[in-house]
């Protein structure tokens, strides 16, 4: 695989058609798709629809931005699928850091993002109000996490950190810095079992993440038999035992998954999310 930190997703197939081992060409750098007017549309309206998508979160790829515009679809499911995960390791990475003094969440990134808790959310601060109908409550929350996971696709971390902080859950500067760069600790009030959740979250979002860029053409039903493969124990502590960076940064032979999602967490605390995520990745393609 060559060195784990800067490795793209590519590795291993899990399911035949995937991108072949040695390949370094990361899908995300393939030219996304130029998008028109669908059939049917008006061409103006569609221009102030994605003009609003736009002005809430900020430059998009065409394809995703079609995607969030119309709240619907294979594309739209997908960014679903992956942006839960996305949101969730960067709320569970928020709680460690915070502590349960948060006044918005309590440090309880599990309350937070809720499917009740997102539409709830969605609804107050009116999230998709480009929509041609709105949604019915339970379809809310999907749009939020769409709308995160079409901005990690766009703009990765930053664009993830910036979207929450300005539109989910108030991040001061030095918090905001300190996901994308590092130099945090484990707050010290954090349950007993902080860094274990928070290195799960870690791997799910590395799982989520390498499904949604090695299967461009999967559906959201693949990708998730996709992720539960990679997240399958056996897998993950095999991919563990093969890789030089867990032996490195554990110092022994003998580990258990906890070990690996606490040495994930501190990397996360120390060097920010693109740098776990980007150790992950090959611990569970």
């Amino acid at each position: 695989m060559g060195s784990e930190r800067g490795a793209d997703p590519s590795g291993p197939a899990v399911l035949a058609g995937a991108s072949p081992p040695g390949s370094r060409t990361p899908p995300a750098l393939r030219p996304p798709p130029t998008v028109g007017v669908p059939r049917g549309q008006d061409a103006a309206a569609l221009a102030t629809q994605r003009r609003a998508v736009l002005a809430r979160l900020g430059p998009l790829h065409d394809d995703v931005l079609e995607a969030v515009r119309a709240g619907r679809g294979r594309e739209f499911q997908r960014l679903e699928l992956m942006g839960d995960s996305v949101l969730e390791v960067v709320l569970h990475a928020h709680a460690v850091i915070a502590g349960p003094g948060c006044p918005t969440c309590a440090g309880r990134a599990d309350r937070f993002t809720t499917d009740a808790h997102l539409s709830e959310l969605g609804r107050r601060i009116e999230l998709g109000d480009w929509l041609e109908r709105t949604p019915p409550q339970h379809r809310v929350a999907d749009l939020v996490e769409a709308c995160v996971g079409a901005v990690w696709v766009s703009r990765r971390w930053a664009g993830v950190v910036g979207l929450v902080a300005r539109e989910l859950h108030p991040l001061d500067a030095v918090e905001q810095r300190q996901l994308l760069h590092g130099g945090a600790h484990l707050h010290p009030d954090s349950p007993a079992r902080a860094r274990e959740i928070l290195g799960a979250s870690v791997l799910e979002a590395a799982a989520s993440t390498s499904a949604y860029l090695r299967y461009p053409e999967a559906d959201e039903g693949v990708l998730s038999r996709v992720k539960a493969r990679m997240l399958a124990g056996e897998h993950v502590l095999g991919r563990s035992r093969d890789s030089k960076w867990v032996h490195r940064t554990l110092r022994r032979r003998r580990f258990v998954r906890d070990d690996v999602e606490r040495a994930l967490a501190e990397d996360l605390l120390a060097r920010g999310l693109a740098s776990a995520i980007t150790i992950a990745w090959p611990l569970v393609s």
